[in-house]
């Protein structure tokens, strides 16, 4: 029973000195700021490049320069579908008929244009982009 009564006491001894330090002493406070270290690692001296570089972002933007902004960026019709199913090129081939007769009355020589391929060929997804036609004043 006596040693219980002395463990109780060592124990409750061991933890009262244990919580008795201070936090300064245990972890010491730093005499810098983070701005001071930052200043000294970037070169910066006070906010003079920093608020140079913040005040160049936060420009406000007009209305037509954000509309020009999301109209790269936003689909409309021509692009999807051209994107998505582009043709593969299909040279035409010129032909002129010579002047002839049909039957008892004459035709006149004249020139057409037909497809070298019979159908239309798509290119696989990205294959064919380079030949990709553009409406008037896209590029």
């Amino acid at each position: 029973m006596r040693w219980i009564k002395w463990m109780l006491i060592a124990s409750t001894t061991l933890t009262m000195t244990a919580c008795s330090t201070s936090q300064d002493a245990t972890l010491p406070q730093p005499t810098t700021q983070v701005k001071d270290v930052w200043e000294s690692q970037t070169g910066a001296s006070g906010s003079d490049a920093v608020t140079r570089q913040r005040s160049i972002l936060r420009q406000p933007l007009s209305p037509t320069a954000i509309a020009q902004r999301q109209s790269d960026y936003s689909r409309d019709s021509y692009r999807e579908v051209f994107t998505q199913f582009s043709r593969l090129p299909n040279p035409d081939i010129v032909l002129f008929v010579f002047p002839h007769k049909t039957g008892a009355m004459p035709v006149p020589g004249y020139s057409t244009v037909f497809p070298l391929y019979e159908r239309v060929q798509y290119a696989m997804p990205g294959d064919a982009f380079e030949t990709m036609p553009y409406p008037q004043g896209a590029r």
